[in-house]
Order: structure tokens, then sequence, then C-alpha cells
């Protein structure tokens, strides 16, 4: 009886390891996705992308990440799920970039002004007064991944989720005309520092939590910000003027790992993509509507919105566009003069 109890069991267990080989066998035959399997991973698992954003869970720049995260989930039936990780207090913002190349995090909601220390050509995105969607029809998407986010980022970049947004200066005096920039001082970001510069004013770099307290003491007589989101950190407190019109164009953005990118079967990359496209037509729409709202609390503030005489306008918008160039040019001039030239097309 032992005897027979002892064949007994390994004879199970040679089936036990038959049956898993088999097993195995099949599911590697089966190609990834079937046509009823709309979003699934290559072996057949949900897909789960993990997300970190340069910004606080409930900044207005995380508006169109909140609303990608639920299209990609709605289209792929559950089947993909972006996972938000944190802001800022998981990846610091100017880390999530890095954090993106190495495959730290899947996917990065970020500027793409956050990632000019490894691609400086990227700058030339601001210059564009593209929408999002024609962009796409020109081919620059394609552009920027091939020349920059692939070889120099190892991402693929998703688009633009800003369509409409731009920067404005504002200030603590007021102003008619270029001229009375002169001998100001502003705060600025690397991206418009020539533009300031240009205008005759002299430009510092601060963190923005500091500027609340540069302005109450006037150690800045203005800053440069988009066009939406003062409020925010409380500025309209201790701002008196908008200048308008605004300048650049913002870009934030959706960049995923590319070896993650790559790993992901078509359907997958596709519903990211499809879901992006709804996503920049979406926005346009809710920008303005929120631009909107802003101002009306500046105004309750007592805040005043200038408008520069037209002359004036073009004057301030072509020193801009003209320093902007000059100045993307000298990061990369092969691939800024292409950039262009697609912008022309």
């Amino acid at each position: 009886m032992k005897r027979i109890r002892k064949g007994s069991f390994l004879a199970a267990i040679v089936l036990i390891v038959m049956l898993i080989g088999l097993a195995g066998c099949s599911s590697s035959k089966e190609p990834a996705g079937e046509p009823g399997d709309k979003s699934s991973g290559a072996d057949g698992k949900p897909v789960k992308i993990s997300a970190v954003t340069a910004w606080p869970k409930d900044n207005v720049f995380n508006k169109a990440f909140w609303a990608l995260k639920d299209k990609v989930e709605e289209k792929s039936e559950g089947k993909v799920t972006i996972e938000w990780k944190g802001g800022p207090e998981t990846i610091p913002t100017f880390e999530l970039s890095e954090a993106v190349r190495t495959g730290a995090v899947d996917l990065a909601w970020t500027a793409q002004s956050y990632s000019l220390a490894a691609a400086p050509a990227l700058d030339g995105m601001k210059l564009s007064t593209l929408k999002p969607w024609e962009e796409r029809e020109k081919g620059i998407n394609d552009f920027w991944n091939e020349k920059i986010y692939g070889p120099k980022l190892n991402t693929y970049y998703l688009g633009n989720s800003t369509p409409g947004l731009g920067f404005n200066l504002y200030t603590l005096k007021p102003i008619e005309k270029v001229e009375d920039f002169k001998g100001m001082t502003i705060r600025v970001s690397p991206s418009f520092k020539s533009f300031v510069e240009a205008l005759g004013g002299a430009s510092v770099t601060t963190d923005p939590g500091e500027v609340y307290t540069a302005l109450e003491r006037n150690m800045v007589q203005g800053y440069g910000w988009p066009n939406i989101g003062i409020t925010n950190f409380g500025w309209e407190e201790v701002t008196k003027y908008v200048i308008e019109p605004p300048f650049h164009a913002v870009n934030v953005q959706g960049q995923v790992n590319l070896d993650k990118w790559n790993s992901y079967p078509e359907d997958v990359q596709n519903v990211l993509i499809e879901s992006m496209k709804e996503v920049e037509l979406e926005m346009e729409d809710t920008f303005k509507q929120l631009i909107a709202e802003e101002r009306e609390k500046m105004k309750a503030k007592g805040m005043e919105i200038i408008e520069l005489a037209p002359e004036e306008a073009e004057k301030y918008r072509s020193l801009a566009y003209d320093s902007g160039w000059e100045e993307v040019m000298a990061t990369d001039k092969a691939i800024i003069e292409e950039y262009k030239s697609l912008l022309e097309k």
C-alpha cells in the first residue's frame, strides 16, 4: 500500500507539471490584444500606468490630467488604468523629467519648460501659435517625438493639454507703452527671461512661493505667469495690473516613458492617443471659462486689466516672439529651423 500511494503521488506531480507546461505553451501562442479584448496588455492582464503630476492634486494645470484619466479608463472599459501616485510631494517638479526618463514613473504630467535642462530645444514649443490639433495635422508631434522626446528624454509626447493658454505680465504700476517697463524688476522663468530683458526690465528668478513677499516688499515690481492660476497663490492680493495681450504658449503635457510605451500593445497606445485628442479639444472651452472666472476674482480684489493700444500691443508681441526665436535658435539651429518651417507649412 505504501508503494502504491507513493507511485500515485509521483504520477500526480508529473501530470501537474505537464499541464502547467501545456498551459504555458497555449498562452504564449495567443496573439496580444484579441479583437474583443480592446485594451489589455501583452499578457492579457489589465494595464496599470503609474502617474505623477508636476503640480499638487487640485491645481488648475492638472485639470486635463483628470479628464485624461477618466477617458482612458472609460474607453478601455477599465482594462487600462492611470494610477495617480502624487504631485511634487512624491517627486519634486524639477526631478520629474528624470524620473519618467528612467522609468521610476510611467507617465509624467508636466510642462515642457521643466525638461529644458536635458532638451533645451523644447523651449521652441512656446512660440507655436497653433492649436494642439493643428500641430498634430502638420506632423509637429511626430517631429518632436522623433527628434527630442525619444532620443533625448526617453519619453513619448502625448500632446498639449492647454490650448489657448499663454503668459501675461502682472505689475504693480500701470503700463501704457512698452517703454514703461524700462528699469522694472520682474520675476521671470527662463522661458521668457529674454523677453523681459528686451523690454528693458531687470529679470530675477525666484521660487513661486517667494513672489508674494517680493511684491509686498517691492523687491520686484511685476512677474510673468500664465493667464490663469495666480489666485492659487493669493497673488491677486498684492498685484495691481494684468497687462494684455498675452504672449507665448503654455504647454502642459503628458510624457510616457518610452520603454513602457513601446511595451504597450497598439490598442493601448491608441486609447491613450485618442483620449488625449479629445481632452485637447475639450480643454479650449474649459480654460476660456476658467480665465474669465479668474479675471472676475482679480477685479474683486481691485486689480485692473490693461489692454495695450494696438500699436503698442504689436510692438510688445513682436519683442516677445523675436527675442524668443533668437534665443531658441541658439539651442539647436537645425532642429528649430525645421520646427519653424513646420509651423509655417
